[in-house]
Protein backbone atom coordinates (compact mmCIF):
# COMPACT_ATOMS: atom_id res chain seq x y z
CA UNK A 1 0.00 0.00 0.00
CA UNK A 2 3.09 2.62 0.78
CA UNK A 3 4.13 1.65 -2.71
CA UNK A 4 1.19 2.72 -4.36
CA UNK A 5 -0.73 5.44 -1.67
CA UNK A 6 2.92 7.05 -0.98
CA UNK A 7 4.36 7.31 1.83
CA UNK A 8 2.95 9.38 4.38
CA UNK A 9 0.20 9.46 2.79
CA UNK A 10 -3.20 10.77 4.02
CA UNK A 11 -6.44 8.28 4.18
CA UNK A 12 -7.59 10.26 1.61
CA UNK A 13 -4.76 8.78 -0.87
CA UNK A 14 -5.19 6.07 0.11
CA UNK A 15 -8.54 5.78 -0.25
CA UNK A 16 -7.53 6.47 -3.93
CA UNK A 17 -5.03 4.02 -4.15
CA UNK A 18 -7.37 1.35 -3.19
CA UNK A 19 -9.70 2.55 -5.50
CA UNK A 20 -7.26 1.69 -8.50
CA UNK A 21 -6.16 -1.37 -6.93
CA UNK A 22 -9.54 -2.62 -6.73
CA UNK A 23 -10.03 -0.78 -10.55
CA UNK A 24 -7.25 -3.41 -11.10
CA UNK A 25 -8.53 -6.39 -10.02
CA UNK A 26 -11.75 -6.36 -11.91
CA UNK A 27 -10.39 -5.94 -15.08
CA UNK A 28 -8.18 -8.76 -14.38
CA UNK A 29 -10.89 -10.96 -12.77
CA UNK A 30 -14.21 -10.14 -14.67
CA UNK A 31 -13.04 -11.75 -17.91
CA UNK A 32 -12.65 -14.86 -16.33
CA UNK A 33 -15.44 -15.16 -13.37
CA UNK A 34 -17.39 -12.79 -14.14
CA UNK A 35 -18.52 -8.61 -12.99
CA UNK A 36 -20.85 -11.00 -10.24
CA UNK A 37 -18.21 -13.01 -9.20
CA UNK A 38 -15.62 -9.67 -8.63
CA UNK A 39 -18.39 -7.81 -6.49
CA UNK A 40 -18.97 -11.43 -4.60
CA UNK A 41 -15.42 -11.44 -3.80
CA UNK A 42 -15.20 -8.42 -2.97
CA UNK A 43 -18.24 -8.70 -0.47
CA UNK A 44 -16.72 -11.32 1.14
CA UNK A 45 -13.61 -9.99 1.73
CA UNK A 46 -15.50 -6.96 3.27
CA UNK A 47 -17.41 -8.85 5.54
CA UNK A 48 -13.81 -11.02 6.89
CA UNK A 49 -11.65 -7.46 6.97
CA UNK A 50 -14.83 -6.06 9.11
CA UNK A 51 -14.26 -8.25 11.98
CA UNK A 52 -10.72 -6.34 12.91
CA UNK A 53 -11.97 -3.21 11.21
CA UNK A 54 -16.05 -2.82 11.58
CA UNK A 55 -16.22 0.39 10.06
CA UNK A 56 -15.39 -1.47 6.52
CA UNK A 57 -18.87 -2.83 7.00
CA UNK A 58 -20.79 -1.71 4.19
CA UNK A 59 -24.10 -2.11 2.96
CA UNK A 60 -23.76 -3.79 -0.43
CA UNK A 61 -26.21 -5.01 -2.67
CA UNK A 62 -25.87 -8.30 -2.98
CA UNK A 63 -26.80 -8.28 -7.09
CA UNK A 64 -24.65 -4.35 -7.51
CA UNK A 65 -21.63 -4.43 -8.48
CA UNK A 66 -18.87 -3.50 -6.15
CA UNK A 67 -19.81 -0.01 -4.57
CA UNK A 68 -16.08 1.24 -4.95
CA UNK A 69 -17.43 4.85 -4.00
CA UNK A 70 -18.94 3.72 -0.54
CA UNK A 71 -15.44 2.19 0.43
CA UNK A 72 -13.14 4.90 -0.64
CA UNK A 73 -15.57 7.16 1.01
CA UNK A 74 -15.13 4.48 4.37
CA UNK A 75 -11.45 5.15 3.91
CA UNK A 76 -11.11 8.81 3.89
CA UNK A 77 -13.28 9.00 6.70
CA UNK A 78 -10.52 7.47 8.94
CA UNK A 79 -8.63 9.88 11.51
CA UNK A 80 -5.84 7.96 11.24
CA UNK A 81 -3.59 6.96 7.99
CA UNK A 82 -2.30 4.03 9.61
CA UNK A 83 -6.20 2.63 10.12
CA UNK A 84 -6.76 3.50 6.83
CA UNK A 85 -4.15 1.58 5.77
CA UNK A 86 -4.45 -1.33 8.28
CA UNK A 87 -8.54 -1.68 6.85
CA UNK A 88 -7.36 -1.28 3.10
CA UNK A 89 -4.73 -4.19 3.80
CA UNK A 90 -6.95 -6.12 5.59
CA UNK A 91 -9.43 -6.02 2.70
CA UNK A 92 -6.60 -6.63 0.06
CA UNK A 93 -5.45 -9.33 2.13
CA UNK A 94 -8.64 -11.55 2.85
CA UNK A 95 -9.43 -10.96 -0.82
CA UNK A 96 -6.37 -12.51 -1.64
CA UNK A 97 -7.09 -15.30 0.80
CA UNK A 98 -10.77 -16.05 -0.34
CA UNK A 99 -9.28 -15.86 -4.10
CA UNK A 100 -6.86 -18.31 -3.45
CA UNK A 101 -8.85 -20.93 -1.41
CA UNK A 102 -10.78 -20.95 -4.80
CA UNK A 103 -8.36 -21.08 -7.07
CA UNK A 104 -5.30 -22.11 -6.10
CA UNK A 105 -1.87 -19.40 -5.06
CA UNK A 106 -0.39 -20.06 -8.90
CA UNK A 107 -3.05 -19.08 -10.61
CA UNK A 108 -3.99 -16.72 -7.97
CA UNK A 109 -0.71 -14.67 -8.76
CA UNK A 110 -0.60 -14.86 -12.22
CA UNK A 111 -4.08 -13.46 -12.44
CA UNK A 112 -3.05 -10.22 -9.83
CA UNK A 113 0.62 -9.94 -10.29
CA UNK A 114 0.11 -7.01 -12.61
CA UNK A 115 -2.40 -5.19 -9.92
CA UNK A 116 -0.35 -5.34 -6.74
CA UNK A 117 2.71 -3.90 -8.81
CA UNK A 118 2.12 -0.34 -9.02
CA UNK A 119 2.88 0.98 -12.44
CA UNK A 120 6.62 2.13 -12.62
CA UNK A 121 7.48 6.12 -13.87
CA UNK A 122 9.12 4.18 -16.72
CA UNK A 123 6.01 2.74 -17.78
CA UNK A 124 4.93 5.17 -20.20
CA UNK A 125 1.86 6.01 -17.82
CA UNK A 126 2.10 9.29 -16.12
CA UNK A 127 3.86 9.57 -13.12
CA UNK A 128 1.61 10.19 -9.63
CA UNK A 129 2.97 13.30 -7.44
CA UNK A 130 3.42 11.22 -3.90
CA UNK A 131 0.93 12.67 -1.23
CA UNK A 132 2.27 15.46 1.15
Amino acid sequence: MAQRAGEGADAARIAEAIGEIWDGIDVALAPVIGQRGVAALYRRSLHLAAAAHPWLELREDAQAPADLVALKSAISRQDHPAEATAGAVALLQAFQSVLTSLIGPSLTRRLLDAVWTPPSPSSGLPAQDPAP
